[in-house]
């Protein structure tokens, strides 16, 4: 068995059981809070693998992993679809009192207030929606635990490795290899405190941002040149037109070609394919355009000159693009940050994350995205796999990426996924609180299911047809 194989295993395992434990958990200590019994708090679904009861509750390890369920008290249809993913025998058809008593798993040992269906709505509101909140809360907690044990990633050079054609910089009289030292009088040591400098934070989002004084080494003089960023409509962000020289290579993944070559964390890249490269996107131009293709790489190694030969792998970068890679990243150092800075970049990078996410499935929606857009469990554990195989940290951005899509799933108004709970009760409200009748969310239940099943069956099928190519 390759390592590869048992990396994947395991970072698909631990994405997926902390997701749905965080999830779980949600609901499972609101109803606590609230008094609610619960019957059964199962990760996985399906038959039960293990199992191990504690006071009331029984906890469950399921045979199959994809998602979990806590099974409350009073529930009403959906404890028996959580509980053994089937419809079982009925004594008494739902509709009636016997019938509905039974759907909801009413035991006479259970006392009448600690039945779901006895608490108020705000309650039971809060704990349909605790799990998703719960996914949030993760990645927020993620994304600030990493910023805050790794630090602010920047790239620690200032010389400049591309002047883009009739842009701010070439205006200005930029050239490759001018260093730049000071922006408006401050010095800068890194290229974000350069862009920073250029276009403060606080101005992105005005109308005007002046232009600045740079002082730049060249060769053996110090100049000033004067550089006035322009705003682009069609990317919503201000231009400049630099690009910083750096060709040093930063992470490189397991078992990827540049590992295969031996390139590692350090080493500076001189030339690629016989061409000169003096930035890290010029290195990747020549990659990406020879996928599957023998191309030489220079690179330098405390002052020693090396090469190779290397075959970048087709990979696809987004639906429908095919490229080449070789895996590995540019040189970054890091910055210590305070916990407060950590926890406002980590609420910055989870509303990011959120914005994404909300503009790709509407682009879904719109059609504007096809379906091999949609990835189910062979690619999200191929995907955990990979990051993985970078590093513990890149796995970490990918679980915290992964919670916030089940955040807005489960937040869908469809029977079985927790959004078509609050649906059901918001309907409930409107309704006076008269609940909505047993038998038709029960039909709507079955009708979601069945829709959910088919969905992810089509979703297995084409992540085989994806990863196996056939």
């Amino acid at each position: 068995m390759s390592s590869n194989f048992l990396i994947t295993i395991f970072a698909f395992l631990l994405t997926l059981g902390l997701v749905v434990i965080v999830h779980e958990l949600g609901h499972f200590l609101f109803c606590k809070l609230f008094g609610i019994y619960v019957k059964t708090f199962s990760i996985g679904i399906g038959p039960k693998f293990l199992r191990k009861r504690w006071g009331e509750t029984e906890y469950v390890l399921s045979a199959i992993p994809f998602g979990g369920y806590v099974k409350m008290a009073g529930e009403g249809v959906m404890e028996e679809i959580q509980d053994t993913g089937t419809w079982e025998e009925r004594k008494y058809p739902l509709g009636t009192e016997e019938g509905n008593a039974e759907a909801a798993g009413i035991d006479d040992h259970i006392p009448h207030h600690r039945l779901l269906n006895s608490r108020p709505a705000w309650q039971r509101l809060l704990v349909f929606i605790a799990g998703p909140l719960f996914n949030l809360v993760l990645a927020f907690v993620l994304y600030t635990g990493l910023v805050l044990s790794s630090g602010l990633q920047n790239i620690p050079f200032t010389t400049v490795g591309a002047v883009r054609a009739e842009s701010p910089a070439e205006v200005a009289g930029f050239l490759v290899g001018d260093k730049i030292l000071k922006v408006g009088g401050q010095s800068v040591g890194n290229w974000a405190a350069v862009e920073d400098a250029l276009v403060p934070v606080e101005l992105r989002k005005s109308g005007s941002v002046p232009s600045s004084a740079v002082e730049i080494r060249r060769e053996d003089q110090v100049l000033t040149l004067e550089l006035q960023p322009v705003f682009e409509e069609g990317t919503g962000f201000w231009s400049l037109g630099l690009e910083v020289w750096n060709t040093t290579v930063g992470l490189v993944k397991r078992n990827g070609p540049a590992a295969a070559l031996g390139l590692n964390k350090g080493d500076v890249v001189k030339s690629v394919n016989g061409e000169t490269v003096t930035s890290f996107s010029s290195i990747a131009r020549i990659i990406n355009d020879h996928p599957q293709e023998a191309i030489e790489i220079v690179w330098s190694r405390n002052g020693q000159r090396m090469s190779g030969q290397v075959v970048p792998e087709l990979k696809e970068v987004q639906p429908g693009v095919m490229k080449g890679r070789i895996f590995m990243e540019p040189f970054f150092a890091y910055e210590q940050v305070s916990l407060g800075t950590a926890i406002v970049l980590g609420y910055e990078r989870t509303a990011g994350t959120i914005q994404v996410t909300v503009s790709v499935l509407r682009d879904f929606v719109l059609r504007r995205l096809g379906l091999d857009a949609v990835g189910g469990p062979l690619r999200i554990g191929q995907a955990a796999g990979e990051m993985l195989s970078w590093s513990f940290s890149h796995l970490m951005y990918f679980v915290a990426f992964f919670s916030i899509n089940l955040f807005l799933l489960n937040l869908m108004p469809i029977p079985v996924l927790d959004g078509g709970h609050v649906l059901f009760l918001l309907l409930e409200v409107v309704r006076g609180g008269k609940p909505v009748p047993e038998r038709l969310q029960a039909i709507a239940t079955q009708v979601g299911l069945i829709i959910l099943l088919l969905f992810m069956t089509f979703v297995v099928v084409l992540d085989v047809w994806k990863v196996t190519g056939h």
